[in-house]
């Protein structure tokens, strides 16, 4: 009887990912995430943090499917908008871009910063969703964290 494995060159596992942290913050655990890490708390509403998700998709998935569902999400919050998405390599892996922001009654602005990355294999596609959330009175300020982490990002597959 044949035996299946998962990770293996039939079933092989998501890419791998690191990126690199500020020593004030730490990891978190959040479900349906390759990884996760957040500023430790100064007190306030909103803690900047960074997200990456892994997904494997049908092989007619594109990268412009998941700009569209983002914006969906965007455009049903108050104050909804998505910027025009942008193309960036970051240690030689393809990746694109885009922001997103809208009101929270709780926190106030919240921006967000993404970046996909995919890959076919087959008859699937491995795609890689970082995401950097910042918000409240100190999105400006934290924003450029958040972009300066998104850059320590590496894919290896």
């Amino acid at each position: 009887m044949p035996t299946l494995k998962y990770p293996s060159e039939q079933f092989p596992g998501p890419p791998s990912v690191t990126v690199d942290i500020p020593d004030d913050w730490s990891p978190v655990r959040v479900p349906g995430t390759l990884l996760a890490a957040r500023r430790a708390e100064k007190g306030g509403s909103f803690a900047p943090n960074l997200v990456v998700r892994g997904f494997t998709r049908s092989a007619e998935f594109t990268i412009g499917r998941a700009l569209a569902e983002l914006k969906a999400f965007v455009t049903e919050r108050p104050d909804g908008e998505m910027d025009d998405p942008f193309e960036v390599e970051i240690d030689e892996v393809p990746f694109v871009g885009v922001n997103v922001s809208w009101t929270d009654e709780l926190v106030g602005d919240v921006v967000q910063a993404h970046l996909f990355a995919g890959a076919r294999r087959g008859q699937v596609v491995d795609l890689i969703q970082v995401t950097g959330s910042v918000g409240g009175p100190e999105v400006e300020s934290e924003y450029a964290t958040i972009q300066e982490l998104m850059q320590t990002v590496r894919v290896t597959r």
